[in-house]
């Protein structure tokens, strides 16, 4: 397995990874006409701006990319206001999971943060998520919790705060 920067080029497989985990982790959580909405093609344009403008990591597995990470500035400081970072995304194939991908995802996002001169972030986990267990197991406590709405649903999202990722 090998970690790298997400080139341009990468975004059709980001994509990729980003609609089928919506689909394999949300089933149940997230409406179906929301799942059902979402289009890779759509989903490349936002990628290839994001690795465009900002680091990005992907996660190469005998050649394929089967997850990814994007990392920035805390897009919600007003609520927030001690923690400077965030990681914006974090997802990888249901099949490769448990394998360690997602920890050297999550370490490189917060070191290369910390390379940046962010010292805490946060991540928005919806809190029926199959997986939130990693969030707490890398280190996550709760900040707090918020509701938002998917297709006139609202659905209940964890705030994980990490005080020092110069550690993780």
């Amino acid at each position: 397995m090998e970690i790298r920067l997400a080139k341009v080029e990468d975004a059709m497989a980001i994509a990729k990874v980003q609609v089928e985990s919506w689909h394999t982790t949300y089933k149940g959580i997230v409406p179906d006409s929301y799942l059902n909405s979402l289009d890779v093609k759509k989903r490349e344009k936002v990628w290839q701006s994001a690795a465009d403008t900002q680091p990005m990591f992907v996660a190469e597995l005998d050649g394929e990319v089967v997850g990814f990470v994007i990392a920035g500035e805390n897009r919600d400081k007003d609520t927030y206001p001690d923690y400077d970072g965030e990681l914006y995304a974090i997802y990888s194939y249901q099949h490769v999971q448990g394998q360690g991908i997602g920890r050297e995802l999550f370490e490189t996002a917060a070191r290369n943060l910390s390379e940046r001169g962010f010292k805490k972030m946060t991540v928005a986990v919806l809190t029926e998520n199959p997986t939130v267990g990693f969030y707490k197991h890398m280190g996550g406590e709760i900040l707090g919790e918020e509701i938002i709405t998917i297709d006139g649903v609202d659905i209940n999202e964890s705030i994980y705060g990490y005080s020092d990722i110069s550690k993780l």
